[in-house]
């Protein structure tokens, strides 16, 4: 990397980054996320935060990962996701999955695979946008659930904001939001 390079990039990129080529890290917040994403990525609409969404309660994500990758020498955030783990019925731990953006094709599949490789046995839960549902919807919405919150279940029955939305057991399904 030339110094140039250094000097245009952001220093939490170059910090993450180092002198790998690509590598997928654990961010610290949703602040950071934005920060680092927006910048890495002028050419695509902006990360908006959960809460500027009206998410922040009813479909929380806390838990974000990203793909780094040095792109014409410049290390930039080009793909992000997250989970956030809850206690469900019983006790027992279901999560949230979402927040998944990518400014590269291929990126948001890797990171995906990534953060859903951590949840394996869990169910997880996740809304859609049109293209999302597109791609991912398996019409898997039940009435009820052995370890989702009926109030988790309502919240993505009547929200207007999804195209659909879906649970998972398995590690096998992709979603996008």
């Amino acid at each position: 990397m030339s110094w140039w390079n250094i000097i245009k990039a952001h220093p939490r990129l170059v910090q993450l980054l180092g002198d790998e080529d690509e590598k997928i890290v654990q961010l610290a917040n949703e602040a950071e996320v934005v920060e680092l994403f927006n910048a890495s990525n002028p050419q695509v609409d902006p990360y908006e935060t959960r809460a500027a969404k009206g998410l922040e309660n009813d479909y929380p994500i806390d838990t974000f990962f990203g793909v780094v990758k040095r792109v014409e020498g410049e290390p930039r955030l080009v793909a992000v996701g997250g989970y956030a783990k809850r206690k469900g019925k019983n006790g027992k731990t279901f999560a949230y999955v979402g927040g998944l953006r990518s400014a590269l094709t291929g990126y948001g599949k890797i990171i995906r695979d990534h953060y859903v490789g951590q949840l394996q046995g869990i169910p997880k839960i996740a809304g859609f946008t049109k293209k999302g549902a597109e791609r991912f919807d398996s019409g898997n919405r039940p009435e009820t659930h052995e370890v989702i919150p009926d109030e988790v279940l309502d919240y993505f029955r009547n929200a207007t904001r999804y195209h659909a939305w879906d649970i998972k057991k398995t590690t096998d399904w992709m979603v996008w939001i």
